[in-house]
């Protein structure tokens, strides 16, 4: 993949070089570069701030993104959730619309320490969360 990009590189060099001074030449190299550089890592860059939830119940709610933690700051680490948090989700429901909801975590893949405290480590296979209202009251059964 990188070998018909360097070559487009040195076939844009040779021609810079023949239309302008050297400078001007160095620069067109080094946005060229620049410019390869971030097509071939701007597929594979992800944000740190999405983070999917399952949903858990039967509430009809599915593919919940996280948008902020309850009672962790005005701009909370999406890292530092852990099981029985209760969190802002936009989530897909029966209409077309996403909505806003409040869920709580119940399932995390990152690995956390026991509630008892006897030095096992509880991690699942993916991110869960059970929708709630502001009461915290389930709203699926």
């Amino acid at each position: 993949v990188l070998i018909p990009a360097i070559s487009g590189l040195a076939e844009i060099r040779h021609k810079m070089q023949q239309r302008a001074s050297k400078g001007a030449s160095r620069l067109a190299l080094v946005v060229a570069l620049v410019a390869a550089v971030l097509a071939l890592l701007g597929s594979n860059v992800v944000t740190s701030q999405d983070f999917l939830l399952h949903c858990q119940d039967n509430s009809g709610a599915w593919k919940l993104k996280v948008m902020g933690v309850m009672g962790k700051g005005r701009k909370p680490n999406m890292r530092e959730i852990h099981p029985g948090d209760m969190v802002v989700v936009v989530g897909r429901t029966g209409g077309s619309k996403n909505k806003v909801l409040r869920a709580i975590v119940t399932r995390t893949r990152k690995p956390c320490s026991n509630p008892l405290r006897n030095g096992f480590m509880n991690t699942f296979d993916t991110n869960c969360a059970v929708v709630v209202d502001k009461e915290g009251n389930p709203v699926g059964s």
